[in-house]
């Protein structure tokens, strides 16, 4: 009963009529997939970033994490499972959040400092936290309110 009620909570689709939420489909999947490429384009964004986060397998983390943005991104762009991926992402974003900018308030990151001032301090949390707040917020939308009538979940609901 415990594993029929999860299951049925993250595969309904509260919303729909939502016509609108293909806007941020487009906006979450998009930046998810672009993300996931230059993990595997770049070393300082892959591999690089985590062996600096000090994971101890960070070609391994970095084909995952990078993998799971161009996937995550795509069924989000299409509307495909899109409740349980959006929660992944919403606690993907935690989690780089976590990792990669609260260190700047400390002055303790070990990646580069931003470019130009604010450095350190409340002021670089927040410039350097932009795009993963709006991720997470444009994931927890997708998750609270579905992908919305022009989405591949709402094609297999109405069948």
């Amino acid at each position: 009963m415990f594993l029929k009620n999860i299951f049925s909570h993250f595969f309904r689709i509260e919303d729909m009529e939502g016509r609108y939420n293909i806007i941020i489909r487009i906006l979450v999947g998009g930046v998810f997939i672009w993300e996931g490429i230059i993990k595997f384009l770049y070393v300082n964004q892959g591999i690089g970033r985590f062996t600096k986060l000090g994971f101890s397998q960070p070609e391994l983390v970095a084909s995952l994490i990078g993998g799971l943005e161009i996937l995550g991104g795509i069924m989000i762009l299409l509307g495909v499972l899109t409740k349980p991926i959006s929660f992944i992402f919403v606690i993907q974003m935690f989690v780089a959040m976590y990792l990669t900018k609260l260190p700047l308030f400390f002055g303790t990151s070990p990646l580069p400092p931003p470019q130009a001032p604010p450095i350190v301090g409340i002021w670089a949390v927040l410039h350097e936290i932009r795009s993963e707040y709006s991720q997470v917020l444009g994931s927890l939308f997708l998750y609270l309110s579905g992908p919305g009538r022009f989405s591949v979940d709402a094609i297999w609901k109405r069948k």
